[in-house]
C-alpha cells in the first residue's frame, strides 16, 4: 500500500480517517508516557538497589539470574514431557524448585546479617540446587545437554555462595584460611626467599657480619678450651679472611651503625651461658606497685603560695629617709594602726618649744609590704609609750 492509496481512502472515508488518526495519537501519548514511567522506576529500582552495590555484585546477580533461567527452561520441559502438565498448570507449577531456590537464598542472607550463618537455609540452597539440577538434566536428550543443565544451576549456586562468603567476611572480620604449605613458604623453606623486605646489600652485609661473630666465638671458645695451636690458628686465620671480606663489602671500618650491629651479635654469642642463670618474671603474676611515702604525697598535694617576709637585716642596705606626716604613714598590715606622735621627756631634749619636736624628722623606712616604719626622735630625745 502506497502514500497515494492511503490519501485516496481517506479522502473517501473523512470521518474513519479522523478517528483511526485520533486514536493513533492517544496511543502514541500513551506509550510516551508509559515509557516514562518504566524509565522512572528503572532509575529508582538502579539508584536503590544496583548503584549502592559493588560491580561484582551486580554481576553476580545478573549471572545468578540467568544461570537460574535456563534451569527453569530445563524444568519447563521435565514438566511437560516427564509429568504431562499442559496450560495453566504447567505455567504454575514448572518452577517452584527455582522459587524455594530464591526464598532460601534470601532468607540465609537475612540469617548472615542477624545471626552472623546461613543456617538450615545455606545448606537447602545447595540441596535444591542440587535436586533441579539432576531433574532438568534427565530429560536431555543428549549427554551434552544434560552436562550443561547440570552445569548451570550449580553455577548459580557458587556464585551466590562466594556473595555470601565476602558478607560473612566483611560481618565477622574474619579472612581467608592460612595454607600451611604454599610456593611462598617452600621457597622460604629452602633458602630461595625471604619474608622481611630487605635489599640484596642488606642481606649480604649481614651475613658476612654474622660470619665474623661466629669465627671470634669459635676462636674464644678454642682458646679457653685449651685446643692446640693448630687448630687456634686455623680459627685465628678464619676470623681474619671474614674480617677481611666484612670490611671490604660492608664498609665495617668507617659505618658506625654496622659496627654496633657486629658489637651486639659478638655480645649475644658470647654471653650464652648467662641464659641459663636469668631469671624472667613470671607474665602472669601481678606487678607489684611501689609504696610512695607520705611525706611525698603531702607535699604533692600541698602548694604553697605564701611569700616570704623579708627580713629587715636583708632590707636594711635599701633603706631610705622619709619625712613623717599624712604621706608617711605605714604600709601593708600597719596601715590601719593610728600614728603615735613623738613626745620627748623633760630635761633631757633639745629643741624648740620647751623640747618638743615641732616638725617632722627623717626617719629610716624599710622598702617592701608589711614591713614596720618607726619615728627616730633626734638626738637628745627618747620615745615613752
Amino acid at each position: 500500500m502506497d502514500i497515494f492509496r492511503v490519501i485516496a481512502w481517506a479522502e473517501a472515508h473523512p470521518v474513519l480517517a479522523m478517528v483511526i488518526a485520533g486514536t493513533g495519537v492517544v496511543v502514541f501519548v500513551l506509550a510516551i508516557r508509559v515509557l516514562r514511567l518504566v524509565w522512572r522506576v528503572v532509575s529508582w529500582l538502579w539508584a536503590r538497589y544496583v548503584a549502592p552495590r559493588p560491580v561484582e555484585d551486580v554481576l553476580t546477580i545478573v549471572a545468578a539470574s540467568i544461570a537460574t533461567g535456563v534451569s527453569a527452561q530445563g524444568m519447563w520441559r521435565f514438566s511437560g514431557d516427564v509429568l504431562g502438565l499442559d496450560g495453566p498448570l504447567r505455567l504454575l507449577l514448572f518452577a517452584f524448585i527455582e522459587v524455594a531456590i530464591i526464598t532460601s537464598a534470601v532468607r540465609a542472607r537475612r540469617n548472615m546479617r542477624e545471626n552472623y550463618s546461613a543456617g538450615l537455609d545455606g545448606i537447602a540452597v545447595w540441596a535444591l540446587t542440587c535436586l533441579t539440577a539432576v531433574l532438568s538434566s534427565m530429560d536431555a536428550r543428549t549427554l551434552p545437554e544434560a552436562v550443561f543443565r547440570l552445569a548451570a544451576p550449580l553455577v548459580a549456586a557458587w556464585l551466590w555462595e562466594r556473595g555470601m562468603a565476602i558478607e560473612r567476611h566483611r560481618i565477622r572480620g574474619t579472612g581467608r584460611i592460612n595454607w600451611r604449605i604454599t610456593p611462598e613458604r617452600m621457597l622460604v623453606r629452602l633458602g630461595l626467599a625471604e619474608t622481611r623486605d630487605r635489599t640484596a646489600q642488606e642481606v649480604d652485609a649481614h651475613r658476612r657480619l654474622t660470619r665474623v661473630a661466629l669465627a671470634a666465638k669459635k676462636a674464644k671458645m678454642l682458646r679457653e678450651g685449651g685446643a692446640s695451636e693448630r687448630k687456634i690458628r686455623a680459627a685465628l686465620a678464619k676470623l681474619d679472611k671474614a674480617m677481611d671480606q666484612a670490611v671490604e663489602h660492608t664498609g665495617l671500618a668507617v659505618d658506625q651503625s654496622r659496627q654496633e650491629a657486629l658489637l651486639a651479635q659478638i655480645a649475644a654469642l658470647y654471653n650464652t651461658s648467662a641464659l641459663i642463670d636469668a631469671k624472667p618474671a613470671s607474665p602472669w603474676e601481678p606487678a607489684k606497685e611501689t609504696p610512695v611515702p607520705r611525706s611525698s604525697r603531702r607535699s604533692r598535694g600541698r602548694r604553697t603560695c605564701r611569700r616570704p617576709h623579708p627580713s629587715p637585716l636583708r632590707s636594711r642596705g635599701r633603706r631610705r629617709s622619709r619625712p613623717l606626716g599624712r604621706a608617711g604613714t605605714t604600709r601593708g598590715r600597719n596601715r590601719f594602726r593610728p600614728r603615735r606622735r613623738p613626745r620627748t621627756v623633760p630635761g633631757r631634749g633639745r629643741g624648740r618649744g620647751g623640747g618638743r619636736q615641732t616638725g617632722p624628722s627623717p626617719v629610716p623606712e624599710e622598702d617592701g609590704p608589711g614591713d614596720e616604719q618607726a619615728a627616730v626622735p633626734p638626738s637628745g630625745t627618747a620615745l615613752t609609750s
